[in-house]
């Protein structure tokens, strides 16, 4: 058991760290003023890599603004919208909260889900509160039937395959992701789960009483099968990450308010824009440009991860040196 719960804990951790890929491509640094040096008769020492480039495809940068400008046109819509990365670890009711801050732009999930009911809401030939119904109810179902499946194909958590696992999945997909069992204690459980039950009831969702009954039983009988260090540990490593996640991508990501305004779309476009320039710089002059944030030490490290998409920092940066270049020519 140990093993496998501490690979789920991993392969969580990843996803509340970034959620998911982003299409990222890798250009090898072409500087022809960097002259290769010349070997050394007798000595062969190996020779430090080259810095690269390995930065975020430009199809998946351009959703970006687009799903934040749908996120500002139709907030109604998306607060239909569960949200299936693990954001509800951080406080997130759906995913119009992934917009309130800016994590949607570096996870692929929080952002095809808005980008899909935007494109849905293209093609439709009216608008209004029973088209955002719909769309949200599609996406919704396109997103939750992926997110079981997924599970039962992984078989990531105990007994999955059993009735009472299946209505877990079930029960558990309706505006979340399904948790470990591990997160909580057995008794810890029942009174988390009497909590979700308040919810759901408070805002009208229909659940069915025996898939309800089976899934809190999956879920206490499958947490008293692991030791109190093993959920003490995977507890452990999620606030961790928790708290990784509000050191990287500021505090307003972690268990926003409806009061808090959905960010603009016109801050992303100028970071797209500073991708589109960052790729003609050479990457030993992005890697020689120190960044303060924690995210990086770096521009090249800002701007070949997800860091980049949360810090102004490097987004100016990019600009000062195509600037610079450019009036050096």
């Amino acid at each position: 058991m140990r093993m496998k719960l501490l690979c789920t804990a991993v392969v969580l951790l990843t996803a509340v760290a970034a959620c998911s890929g982003n299409g990222e491509e890798t250009v090898a640094s072409a500087d022809p003023t960097m002259a290769a040096p010349a070997p050394n008769a007798t000595e062969s020492p190996a020779a430090a890599p080259r810095p690269q480039k390995q930065l975020p495809g430009l199809d998946y940068l351009q959703q970006i603004p687009y799903a934040y400008r749908v996120a500002n046109e139709h907030p109604d819509m998306l607060a239909q919208i569960p949200c299936y990365c693990p954001c509800e670890l951080y406080g997130h009711g759906g995913v119009i909260d992934c917009y309130r801050s800016q994590h949607a732009a570096g996870c692929a999930t929080c952002l095809e889900e808005a980008v899909l009911a935007g494109k849905l809401l293209e093609q439709a030939e009216a608008r209004g509160p029973e088209v955002y119904t719909q769309i949200a109810a599609e996406v919704k179902k396109r997103y939750r039937t992926a997110i079981v499946r997924s599970h039962l194909q992984k078989n990531d958590m105990p007994n999955l395959q059993s009735d009472k696992g299946r209505a877990f999945l079930a029960a558990c997909s309706d505006c979340h992701q399904p948790p470990h069992p591990a997160m909580y204690t057995a008794d810890n459980w029942r009174r988390s789960l009497s909590r979700m039950e308040a919810y759901a009831n408070q805002r009208g969702m229909e659940m069915n009483p025996a898939q309800w009954e089976a899934a809190v039983s999956y879920l206490r009988s499958t947490a008293s099968q692991f030791t109190p260090e093993e959920g003490d540990n995977y507890r452990a490593e999620l606030a961790r990450a928790v708290e990784h996640l509000k050191r990287t991508e500021g505090e307003s990501v972690y268990y926003p308010s409806p009061r808090d305004k959905i960010l603009a779309p016109e801050w992303f476009e100028r970071m797209v824009q500073a991708y589109r320039l960052a790729r003609d710089i050479p990457a030993d002059v992005l890697a020689a440009t120190p960044i303060d944030d924690p995210g990086c030490s770096n521009l090249l490290q800002c701007l070949n991860s997800t860091s980049a998409f949360t810090s102004e920092a490097a987004v100016e940066a990019v600009f000062q040196i195509a600037a610079d270049r450019a009036g050096g020519d």
